[in-house]
């Protein structure tokens, strides 16, 4: 019994260690664009709970120091696209690519200098819904800042006005809607709507942390919730339900993963026959018993109030 005790104290502490917010990263100079070799190595995981199936899981690694610290993705054309909260943007090819490489970009611009983790910790990324490009959701300095499709350049900022936010639980979840967009923070209580009538604040209802969120083939909105305790870090996924009153999160399905892993990252593809394809990714949190890891999980048949039409296939 004592040594079952220590043991799951020996875990707790790592746990901690390995993910209590560091308020200072080392400062770093900015990097020119780079197109870096990106390495999958296949590992394994504890096999999904219905109705999920694990369809692939891999170790990332890419010879460029920004690569890491993966905070939120999205799937652009055919490529993964990732900020981190160092402040850089990677493109990356799926696994199935015959030569698999990252494309590495600092975001030159944003809410303080660049270099900082202090402000540039980017957390969560949309496409915009006008097609200028994308927006990037950030912590600490709590922002939205619009770029060009590139990155290259800022074309508009957005404060938040979030004082009662602590800085490491800011905007973690960012979806487009046809006119504005839905910020969802990572405390799981608190949800915005930004559009052309400004900011309102909408209750969220999430029972713990949000870690990202995006859209699913048929319209519908998913969120990776996060929680910690002394056996590590467990994850789920859940559609997002909204009502007139709040925003809340419904039935979740929980993620295979080892302790130490940490999901932030979440993408839906549509599959042939309407199945769908999770791809998730997880911070290393610059931290030395962590890692990149790039996950696929299948759902075959989506739920009836969510289920998506025929869509072109996905990767």
């Amino acid at each position: 019994m004592k040594i079952s005790f220590f043991n799951s104290l020996l875990v707790t502490g790592a746990v901690l260690a390995a993910y209590v917010p560091i308020h200072a990263l080392p400062n770093r100079h900015a990097l020119p664009p780079a197109m870096a070799t990106l390495s999958y190595r296949p590992v394994s995981l504890p096999r999904a709970g219905p109705p999920l199936r694990l369809s692939g899981a891999w170790v990332l690694t890419a010879g460029d120091p920004r690569f890491g610290g993966l905070s939120a993705m999205a799937i652009d054309h055919g490529h993964f696209l990732a900020v981190s909260d160092l402040g850089a943007v990677v493109r990356f090819d799926p696994p199935s690519a015959t030569q698999p490489r990252a494309f590495i970009t600092d975001l030159r611009d944003g809410p303080g200098p660049v270099g900082k983790k202090w402000s540039r910790d980017a957390e969560s990324v949309v496409r915009d819904p006008r097609g200028r490009g994308w927006w990037v959701g950030y912590e600490q300095r709590h922002s939205l800042w619009l770029y060009d499709k590139s990155f290259g350049r800022p074309l508009a900022a957005i404060d938040l006005d979030r004082p009662d936010w602590r800085d490491n639980r800011g905007a973690e979840g960012l979806v487009a809607e046809s006119d504005s967009l839905l910020v969802l923070a990572e405390n799981g209580r608190d949800g915005m709507r930004v559009g052309p009538a400004g900011i309102k604040r909408l209750q969220l209802e999430a029972g713990t942390d949000v870690a990202d969120a995006t859209r699913a083939p048929d319209g519908s909105i998913w969120i990776l919730l996060r929680s910690k305790g002394r056996s590590g870090i467990s994850q789920s996924i859940a559609p997002l339900l909204i009502d007139r009153k709040a925003i809340r999160a419904g039935p979740g399905w929980q993620l295979p993963k080892a302790a130490f892993d940490n999901y932030e990252g979440m993408a839906i593809a549509p599959l042939p026959g309407g199945a769908w394809r999770f791809w998730l990714v997880t911070d290393d949190g610059h931290r030395f018993m962590a890692r990149t890891l790039l996950v696929s999980l299948d759902l075959a048949d989506p739920p009836e109030t969510t289920k998506a039409r025929r869509g072109t296939p996905g990767f």
